[in-house]
């Protein structure tokens, strides 16, 4: 083409603005395809953004609460000392807990909300059993005492290499605060106790009403029940509730945590801990073994393997593609028979140690089984709240 020709090409305005047009609707529609990739993404890996309040209640407590009471009050007091130098220096203080990067989740950075917080445990005696699989009081000033150098410059740093502990984690709320403090009673009686307790209370009146145990760990969820709110069984507004159960063991399964979940409509008669020591992911009690086997969601012990993480982060996805219409119950129940998590290896705990209400309030079953000394009884099979108080009152169950 000649020099002349490529003179005379000269776009005229209307031109200009039809291909400057073309050109930024290109752009938008690229920007639309990226979001909706980055939402499907989000979807897929099941991020926990549900419950953000949850994630920052439930963590930064367990993460300390391992230590010794007198490491955590030197931990404490150099903190304190540390942001006050910081507050004079004009440096604004740093994250609390800076939560870990997960590949499905993203980090927040909004401002941590405060919690009211809770008189620390008393140091409870246990005795160290490399066998038993039971929680062993570990003192992190002497344990990493050869690890870090710097142990003594830098406190925050032996807060944050503890071994985490298994917690005993439950959820409850006012209709259901006599079986807590019932549930709570027992597992006081017992010679040889658990070190962590959380509770999830789902409304503010179980939270103030629970600040008389000390060794409890309270956790108000994101979205909190109306006061004195009873749950039928079955109904929408129970699996809505009971359907949140996951994401609460997920939670701490992925800081680490071996997690005891329990129904608070149970008593403990003895430490459950030393049958949860041979090589499984899961522990779970039988709900019923005929015709159809069930296992209960409401009493089990999750082991902090990836593959019992990997069992979990499905059982939330498929409760939420489900809409929640089903329980978590029996989407677990389908879950272990299909095999969702192949390499998943879970163990049915004996049926005359933990035993379900169908078993133990029959009579018979009783007298076939004077011989028995159940470590869990489970007060279920029956609906009505009024009614399970009877039964263990009758038993002589009832603590309160």
């Amino acid at each position: 083409m000649s020099s002349t020709s490529f003179a005379t090409m000269r776009l005229s305005p209307m031109m200009f603005l039809k291909r400057l047009f073309l050109i930024l609707v290109f752009l938008g529609l690229c920007y639309c395809v990226q979001q909706i990739g980055l939402s499907v993404i989000s979807v897929w890996h099941g991020s926990h953004q549900d419950h953000p309040q949850l994630q920052h209640n439930i963590i930064p407590f367990i993460d300390q609460v391992d230590i010794s009471i007198e490491s955590r009050r030197v931990a404490d007091n150099a903190i304190q000392h540390v942001n006050q130098h910081d507050a004079k220096a004009g440096i604004p203080p740093e994250d609390e807990g800076k939560e870990q990067q997960r590949g499905h989740q993203q980090v927040q950075k909004e401002q941590k909300p405060k919690l009211v917080q809770q008189p620390q445990p008393q140091e409870q005696k246990r005795q160290p059993d490399a066998d038993s699989g039971k929680p062993k009081v570990g003192n992190s000033s002497v344990n990493n005492k050869n690890k870090n150098p710097n142990q003594n410059k830098n406190p925050v740093q032996t807060v944050s290499k503890v071994k985490p502990y298994p917690v005993v984690l439950a959820t409850t709320n006012s209709v259901f605060l006599d079986f807590t403090r019932n549930w709570l009673e027992s597992i006081r009686r017992l010679k040889s106790r658990p070190k962590n307790i959380t509770i999830v209370t789902e409304d503010e009146a179980t939270y103030e009403a629970l600040l008389e145990y000390p060794e409890v760990h309270r956790v108000k969820p994101a979205f909190m029940l109306p006061p004195n709110k009873t749950l039928v069984f079955d109904t929408p507004e129970y699996k809505a509730f009971v359907n949140k159960r996951p994401k609460y063991i997920l939670d701490l399964l992925e800081h680490n945590h071996d997690v005891m979940f329990s129904d608070v409509d149970t008593v403990w008669l003895d430490d459950p801990f030393p049958y949860f020591t041979s090589d499984f992911d899961l522990f779970i009690q039988e709900d019923q073994p005929r015709p159809k086997l069930v296992l209960c969601a409401g009493f089990a012990y999750f082991r902090s393997s990836d593959s019992t993480k990997d069992f979990v982060r499905q059982w939330i996805r498929r409760l939420e593609l489900n809409n929640h219409k089903k329980p978590d119950q029996m989407v677990l129940n389908i879950m272990l028979r299909e095999k969702a998590i192949k390499r998943l290896k879970y163990n049915i705990l004996d049926t005359k140690k933990f035993v379900s209400g169908r078993f133990y309030f029959d009579e018979e079953w009783r007298k076939n089984n004077t011989d028995v000394k159940p470590v869990f009884l489970h007060n279920n099979w029956i609906v009505g709240h009024d009614i399970k108080v009877e039964r263990f009152k009758k038993l002589g169950y009832w603590y309160i």
